[in-house]
């Protein structure tokens, strides 16, 4: 059957929002819905399933198939959250591919992976076969793209570098999710200034710009480390591009030229022209992503 004028839809579960989207086979994005992410397993596969039910009854052309980009470590063989955190309490467990819509097939994967694989397709890494992602933001995410497929690694988890050791506490061990993030660079202002709670990071950011030292030296602070660290991984993997996406590279230049300088100042010769670029598709890069997987299945 012909695929030019047909749909997929894409799904983005995260921890406060559900996305959902009609997408072309060109990677456009026709329609969206956003809802709360709801609190518990089955009401949030509910609000999944009545969202793409309001995207096929608007849809003026066949939609073909749904692809998920779920929060979580996904079986993306059987569809299933292996692993989820705090953030989606008892999300461990939840059957994604059993999302039943008009019968319609359902793939799904890990949110960074989506991400990962979007910008892989349509978004800043399309010109490379393989692709080291990292999205920095409330935690930070990894994956890896080889010969223009994720690769997961035998339990799905390949490319998650938040959980490098990369400094101590004493006897503990600090990992990278922890000390280069958003709340990572919130408890380092907080800490430089003293007070009762830390400014959320776009205040903080804010502050940077309008001239606060004690905010821009945090901020550089952290770009700076996690240039050093990204070097030594990005050189273990040696991928053609490194892709970054999340909220803390939107801080901008005062972020991104220390991190830059840091992530090539701390790379082999041969690796120092490694192209190190900003992710593309914004904040529906995880929807966009799961809607190219969900092309990928229909039209092998």
């Amino acid at each position: 059957m012909s695929m030019s004028g047909s749909l997929v839809i894409g799904l983005d579960i995260g921890a406060s929002k559900t996305m959902a989207g009609l997408v072309t086979r060109d990677g456009q994005l026709v329609q969206a819905l956003q809802v709360a992410t709801a609190p518990s397993p089955p009401e949030i596969l509910a609000a999944a399933r009545s969202l793409s039910q309001t995207l096929i009854a608007a849809a003026d052309a066949p939609v073909l198939g749904i692809g998920i980009g779920s929060a979580g470590m996904v079986d993306t063989e059987r569809g299933v959250v292996i692993h989820a955190n705090d953030n989606l309490p008892g999300y461990s467990g939840a059957e994604l591919a059993a999302l039943d819509v008009d019968g319609l097939p359902v793939c799904a994967e890990n949110d960074v992976r989506a991400f990962a694989f979007g910008e892989a397709s349509i978004g800043a890494g399309a010109a490379y076969r393989s692709l080291l992602c990292v999205t920095v933001g409330t935690g930070i995410g990894g994956a890896l793209i080889m010969n223009g497929e994720v690769w997961h690694g035998v339990n799905f988890s390949a490319g998650e570098i938040g959980y490098l050791v990369v400094d101590w506490d004493g006897e503990q061990p600090l990992i990278l999710d922890q000390y280069a993030s958003g709340p990572a660079i919130e408890r380092a202002y907080l800490n430089a200034t003293g007070g009762e709670k830390p400014p959320p990071l776009t205040e903080i950011s804010r502050r940077a710009f309008a001239g606060d030292e004690l905010a821009r030296a945090v901020i550089r602070q952290k770009a700076r480390r996690l240039g050093y660290i990204l070097a030594g991984y990005a050189t273990s993997i040696n991928p053609e591009a490194v892709i970054l996406g999340g909220g803390v590279p939107m801080i901008g230049a005062l972020w991104w030229e220390v991190f830059e300088a840091a992530f090539r100042d701390s790379l082999p010769p041969l690796l120092r022209e490694t192209p190190l670029l900003p992710a593309a598709l914004g904040v529906e890069a995880i929807l966009l992503g799961a809607a190219m997987l969900a092309w990928r299945e229909v039209t092998v």
